[in-house]
């Protein structure tokens, strides 16, 4: 009986250590953040018109983003060029994580769904990263907007500086 109540007890104890390793590991990057039903700000909306194609540019403080655009009817092409900004580039040495998103809004700007573009190659500021990813539209898509979160470091011999910095333009 003291065996079995041992391996019981064991899995029960390792079950959640797991569980709360995982919440640690993953809350620290913000999984469990969710922007759903939140309002994008206007001024950050741009409209996915069906047959359309686009190109344009997306300015913030830390991050320059080339973009084009195809929306064909519930798909969206979505492809692009990200560089970090001289206020990045120049004071930082490492980009230890960088995560670019989109959130696509129905026509009122309210967020559907929140899509993370893979960007290789953003652990050095200098070195801008290419994008291209076919997104599948929720129903009622008319919009999306660029949201981001990074940490820059300066790398030095004390572990150096570091900086968070992100992007997300919502109104809750």
């Amino acid at each position: 009986m003291s065996e079995a109540w041992g391996v019981a007890g064991w899995m029960k104890r390792s079950g959640l250590l797991l569980a709360a390793s995982v919440i640690a590991l993953t809350g620290c990057r913000g999984i469990f953040l969710t922007y759903q039903g939140a309002k994008v700000r206007d001024a950050y909306l741009i409209v996915l018109t069906d047959g359309t194609q686009k190109s344009a540019s997306y300015r913030s403080p830390d991050l320059t983003i080339e973009y084009q655009w195809v929306r064909s009817g519930n798909e969206l092409q979505l492809s692009g060029l990200a560089k970090f900004t001289p206020r990045i580039q120049n004071s930082f040495t490492i980009i230890p994580y960088f995560d670019l998103s989109v959130f696509l809004t129905d026509a009122q700007g309210t967020i559907l769904v929140d899509r993370a573009i893979p960007t290789p190659g953003s652990g050095d500021p200098s070195n801008p990263m290419r994008f291209s990813e076919k997104l599948l539209l929720p129903p009622g898509t008319a919009n999306m907007a660029f949201s981001y979160s990074g940490e820059a470091r300066d790398g030095g011999d004390n572990g150096g500086e570091e900086m968070p910095f992100w992007q997300a333009p919502v109104v809750r």
